[in-house]
């Protein structure tokens, strides 16, 4: 609604100018707040840099409280990832400046405002302009705008203006307010100019809440320093916004007692808890400083010490009819290895040309007992296939995959033309660089069947494909003994064994020199587990761990991870030829990319598919024969508990187990230069 259809409304009600609409939009402050005092804050400028997660709600607050004059900064924009803690995101607003949907918002309440608005949100070049003639300012920037803050602090003290700050922890509130004759914001924080950004950025959160209460319940492997992300709540913004505009009122109205830094405040709605203290001496505190180490050694235990590295998309324009730029090109053979691989293998290579990616099986990267026939690299390069078409689709980009698989002699398996039409994203582009194995026991917390729903209807596109769940526990038990056996046969299997300690990066050192299979603690074997794999890494020590049971081991923790999960599924793909195997890996990564979407992880349980596929295209003699005499046994019991599979020509893609865990701390990563 534009202004002026905002005052003829006004005037339906017999409002005609802004002392009318004062005294009626007001009139329940009055009781709390005089008359008085009521126009003085019409009469106020309240400055606050930033309208996103507490910055849009300060705004509002104290726009319904009386405040009649704003300064407001922000250059971003909104997007779904801002839906669940700022006020002005909205689906209709997406795309739209924060700036220009807050200035909207507020006017709706009160028409009679006036703002000055600094679209490129606050800097070096502005700051004075953007504190001149303000009375309090309330920080809303975002917690990593570390440097800006500063200086903002800094400005404001020197003009005589008090500064609020209020952080949302948890389901909490952290509060402090800075005077401009009390201790600066460097003071408070100790913070210096030789420190890391890291240190930086844990100084100010220590000083914010030094007796901080969220740390009981919040996951602080979800804080990543590195990637400047943290979990926030709408619930924790709304009470930072309540607490920061009461002392902004006691502070303009002079009223009540305000108490600058060093003291600070905390109300924790969820453990029913406030928090308030004096910090002598703030951060310098002896106490705060072994805080600091403390809080530090957390975070560097929970950072992921290997990880993916996510490339800068290309910030590239593209029309219908142009041809596709090689950083676009590049940009989606970046996102397509992160596709998954036996072992880590990577069996794939590329050929660039004009609006079209050439995939080529590389079949020596996996030649493994696993990888009957190249099913498994197939599988693998369906993967990569998806992974380029779903991020094709984030640039606006239509992908046609045209399946090379008539001759027989050629590393060629599919050729992916690109067409620039304006495409709509795929959402699962978000969670290529975020898909990942996770090998912990997951709690046993049931899938709903939204969930289950959300796994299935990932995969409509893909003809043939098909989900097959396991989630009664019963059902789990059963299969967890048939994976038990199975597993057994794989750790007494001479070649299964030699090639995967082949793949095991027994050092970071070698993970990241060669940038392929599988970083020790990337298998989350723990402690005694990393000790027991380089001890056996010789096939004559495993041999011998065999003989006399402890090679079991490995299979109960097998048994263990399909019983500790939310439940099982089996991805089949009608046919066995190359192609319905490369259709199945696009079917796999959509499922895969899904559940990461969800919040849920998962981990591929390959044996069993692969000995079957095996013992189906090439015959029992590749097993001992005590070895066949235990998968025949198990196959019946297999093949009743997913009846699917006495179909012909069922392709088994991959059997997964998935469910709820904690994050890991190593990944795999990938060789670029392809």
């Amino acid at each position: 609604m534009g202004p002026d259809s905002m005052f003829k409304k006004l005037k339906n009600f017999g409002i005609t100018n802004k002392e009318e609409y004062f005294s009626q939009a007001f009139a329940r402050n009055i009781g709390i707040l005089t008359l008085e005092e009521q126009k003085k804050l019409s009469e106020t400028t309240v400055a606050i840099p930033g309208m996103g997660g507490v910055g849009g709600i300060h705004l509002v607050t104290l726009v319904r409280t009386g405040i009649g004059k704003f300064h407001i900064a922000d250059f971003d924009i909104y997007e779904p990832a801002n839906i669940n803690r700022q006020f002005g995101a909205r689906v209709p607003d997406f795309g739209r400046p924060k700036l220009e949907v807050m200035k909207e918002q507020a006017l709706s309440i009160n028409p009679y405002l006036e703002f000055s608005l600094f679209e490129d949100g606050i800097n070096e070049s502005n700051i004075d302009r953007f504190l001149d003639g303000v009375d309090v300012v309330i920080d809303g920037l975002d917690f990593f705008k570390f440097e800006i803050r500063r200086i903002l602090f800094k400005k404001a003290a020197e003009k005589g203006i008090h500064v609020i700050t209020a952080g949302p922890m948890g389901y909490s509130s952290a509060m402090l307010i800075f005077s401009p004759n009390g201790m600066g914001f460097d003071e408070y924080f100790n913070i210096r100019e030789e420190m890391e950004e890291k240190d930086k950025y844990l100084s100010f959160a220590l000083g914010l809440a030094p007796r901080p209460t969220h740390i009981k319940y919040m996951d602080l492997k979800k804080v990543d320093l590195d990637s400047k992300a943290g979990p926030s709540l709408n619930i924790a913004c709304q009470i930072c916004s309540g607490m920061a505009a009461t002392e902004a009122l006691k502070i303009i109205l002079n009223k009540g007692i305000v108490k600058p830094v060093p003291n600070y405040f905390q109300y924790d709605p969820y453990l029913q808890i406030f928090r308030k203290g004096h910090l002598f001496m703030g951060n310098r505190n002896p106490l705060q400083k072994i805080k600091m180490q403390v809080v530090k050694f957390l975070l560097d235990r929970n950072t992921k010490v290997i990880k993916p590295e996510v490339p800068v998309k290309p910030a590239i324009k593209l029309m219908p009819g142009d041809d596709i730029p090689e950083p676009v090109m590049d940009y989606l053979i970046k996102a397509g290895i992160q596709a998954p691989s036996g072992d880590n293998c990577q069996p794939w290579n590329f050929a660039r040309k004009k609006n079209q990616i050439d995939l080529y099986l590389n079949k020596e990267k996996d030649l493994s007992f696993f990888n009957v026939n190249q099913i498994a690299s197939l599988i693998s390069c369906g993967a990569v296939l998806e992974n380029m078409k779903i991020t094709a689709s984030s640039f606006g980009i239509d992908s046609k995959i045209e399946y090379i698989t008539d001759k027989k002699d050629s590393d060629l398996k599919a050729s992916v033309k690109l067409i620039i039409d304006k495409s709509k994203k795929d959402e699962l582009s978000d969670f290529i660089w975020e898909r990942h194995t996770n090998r912990k026991f997951y709690k046993k917390t049931p899938a709903s069947s939204s969930v289950l729903q959300s796994m299935e209807s990932s995969i409509n596109m893909i003809p043939g494909a098909k989900l097959h769940f396991i989630t009664k526990k019963d059902d789990l038990k059963k299969l967890a003994k048939i994976i038990y056996q199975v597993d057994r046969i794989r750790t007494e299997h001479r070649p299964l064994h030699e090639h995967l300690m082949k793949m095991i990066r027994f050092t970071d050192k070698e993970a990241f020199e060669k940038r392929d299979g599988l970083p020790l603690k990337n298998l989350e074997a723990g402690l005694a587990g990393e000790l027991f794999l380089k001890a056996t890494k010789p096939w004559s020590v495993m041999n011998i761990v065999n003989k006399i049971g402890i090679g079991r081991m490995v299979a109960l923790h097998s048994y263990q991870g399909i019983v500790n999960s939310s439940g099982i599924a089996l991805l089949t793909i009608d046919g066995m030829d190359d192609k319905a195997f490369i259709k199945g890996g696009q079917a796999l990564e959509r499922v895969w990319l899904t559940i990461s979407s969800l919040g849920l992880v998962m981990q591929p349980m390959t044996a069993i598919t692969l000995f079957y596929l095996r013992w189906a295209l090439i015959g029992k003699s590749d097993f001992q024969t005590r070895h066949q005499e235990v998968i025949q046994n198990l196959q019946f019991r297999y093949e009743k508990l997913f009846p699917a599979l006495r179909e012909n020509f069922t392709g088994q893609v991959m059997l997964l187990r998935f469910g709820f865990a904690d994050d890991i701390s190593y990944r795999t990563l990938r060789v670029e230069n392809r």
